[in-house]
């Protein structure tokens, strides 16, 4: 069975084997000393128990297709429904018109399932332009929630996450550049403005472009230009982290900038119609290579569905009756309010940590970690159990023999 499961993933799976293929209970009495084999059980996907509101308050408008607009709890956030298209620039060729080429008749479809089987919300699209697979995913996801995670307090399904998948397909390499517009609405303001708290704090932003260190982690776009009372507010995420590819650049100008711009946009004001556009740089694709590339809008800044909450187990220490070993879960972008628990099976018991603890904030790389010590009390064969509120259990057969 091929392994889909992600490098950082499989480090720690092959960290755990061979902290266990070395003797367990050297130096100790040989007549207790033990064989352990550890095999990897499946994955699996539950109910979600980390709460969340399985109602969609965002929805694409396609009434224009290939354009699509945005709205939020049925308020517009793009033009409707012209309001986002993405192209490409192939060997500094700007494929003018691409998508209007190349999907007519080929309409979004459902997503397929995600990692684990769990449903996903939201279209997928693929086109073909000179030897060039494109597949742009409109994902529903949940936007993150900041601060505390009051007791019953529930995430929402209010943003989208776009990407766009491209794929050479011809012989010889290729130099890719990308590029999405945006026409910016909220509500009934053809001209909203935008605001950046963490790069430019305390500012409105018209007619300038963010890069290098003022590209910001994401981005508010008010209804009304006023920080202190500015109606309601969509958040444009920009970065994600780890190897998800957000745009480089962010240009903000008007509707006629982008659409009698050509490629390079020029920032300017925008003057009752704002708009927006992101920019991917030019990077070459060898035969067969692929890129992805990744932004979200919506209501609040995007979650990861690759990464988030997602647990890697690994063991130490002695599987010899009566002695203790760890079992230690890392946990990539933890989710807020996130919880693990450790079901061991009879012949085993905890000896230090609580049965169900919370994953603590994350390192500075993103990772947390929450360990259990237990001991064997009798040998046999079993199965350990993590389970995360987020919805996936981690399980680990585990064989200890007299040796």
């Amino acid at each position: 069975m091929k392994n889909n499961s992600p490098p950082w993933f499989r480090l720690f799976l092959c960290v755990g084997a061979l902290a266990l293929a070395a003797p367990v209970g050297a130096g100790q009495d040989a007549s207790r000393r033990v064989k352990v084999t550890i095999k990897d059980g499946k994955a699996v996907a539950e109910d979600q128990a980390l709460p969340l509101d399985p109602n969609p308050r965002i929805r694409a408008d396609y009434q224009a297709f290939p354009y699509y607009g945005l709205l939020l709890d049925d308020k517009k956030i793009t033009f409707n429904p012209e309001g986002i298209l993405a192209a490409v620039m192939i060997d500094k060729q700007f494929q003018a018109g691409f998508l209007q080429r190349n999907v007519r008749g080929n309409q979004p479809k459902p997503l397929p399932p995600g990692p684990f089987g769990k449903k996903r919300l939201g279209t997928q699209m693929e086109s073909m332009e000179n030897n060039f697979k494109i597949t742009r995913t409109i994902e529903i996801i949940p936007s993150k929630v900041t601060g505390a995670f009051a007791p019953g307090q529930k995430r929402h399904l209010d943003t989208v996450r776009i990407s766009y998948l491209v794929e050479n397909k011809d012989t010889r390499g290729h130099v890719v550049e990308y590029r999405t517009w945006v026409d910016t609405m909220i509500v009934n303001n053809d001209g909203a403005l935008f605001a950046s708290p963490t790069t430019h704090p305390g500012q409105i932003l018209d007619g300038i472009e963010l890069k290098d260190k003022n590209l910001p982690e994401y981005m508010q776009v008010l209804e009304n230009p006023n920080l202190k009372n500015p109606g309601m507010v969509a958040t444009m995420t920009l970065k994600f982290g780890g190897k998800i590819e957000g745009p480089n650049r962010v240009v903000l100008t008007n509707n006629l900038g982008i659409t009698q711009g050509g490629w390079d946009i020029a920032p300017a004001k925008a003057g009752g119609d704002s708009a927006l556009a992101l920019y991917w740089p030019a990077k070459t694709l060898k035969p067969g290579e692929k890129r992805e590339m990744v932004w979200a809008y919506g209501g609040g800044i995007a979650s990861s569905p690759e990464s988030e909450g997602r647990i890697a187990v690994t063991f130490g220490g002695s599987f010899e009756p009566g002695k203790l070993f760890t079992v230690t879960a890392t946990v990539e972008d933890p989710a807020p309010g996130q919880m693990l628990t450790l079901e061991l099976p009879k012949g085993m018991e905890r000896a230090e940590g609580k049965e169900r603890e919370p994953v603590p904030p994350p390192q500075e790389s993103g990772v947390s970690m929450v360990m259990w010590k237990a001991r064997v009390t009798q040998m046999g064969d079993f199965e350990i159990r993590v389970r995360s509120s987020t919805g996936v259990t981690q399980v680990k057969s585990i064989s200890i023999q007299p040796e």
